[in-house]
């Protein structure tokens, strides 16, 4: 994935599109660079907005994202259903911080916890 984000397209020369799965208010706190954002409420809106917009997506490598994991994965699987070519960021945006740190995000990782946000480092974010 990372390969991809540097390279701007995917091995085949597609374009790579960051999909976030988040609800609005956490992508507010951080995204990845250029992720399409669809401003979502709630989670049960995305099988919509996939229909939506699945014609935007057609040709292209679409990598769901999310916070932990879970969400991505049920995203790829409706976009798949779709017939859009669909990959998901193992671990989500947690998982990428972990493994790459700040790289090609922006911001910091909204938290359904305590900390409320987190660093690229998996630290609490400061309150801003």
């Amino acid at each position: 994935m990372r390969r991809w984000l540097d390279q701007g397209h995917d091995d085949a020369g597609r374009e790579v599109v960051m999909l976030d799965t988040r609800n609005a208010f956490e992508v507010d706190d951080g995204a990845f660079e250029g992720a399409v954002d669809w401003r979502l409420q709630r989670f049960t809106q995305f099988p919509d907005a996939v229909a939506a917009h699945r014609d935007e997506l057609q040709d292209k490598t679409v990598v769901s994202y999310c916070t932990g994991g879970i969400r991505c994965e049920k995203a790829a699987l409706v976009l798949r259903e779709e017939g859009v070519e669909a990959w998901q960021l193992d671990g989500g945006i947690l998982g990428w911080f972990a493994a790459q740190g700040q790289a090609h995000y922006r911001g910091d990782c909204f938290v359904f916890d305590e900390r409320v946000a987190v660093d690229s480092a998996l630290a609490p974010a400061a309150a801003g």
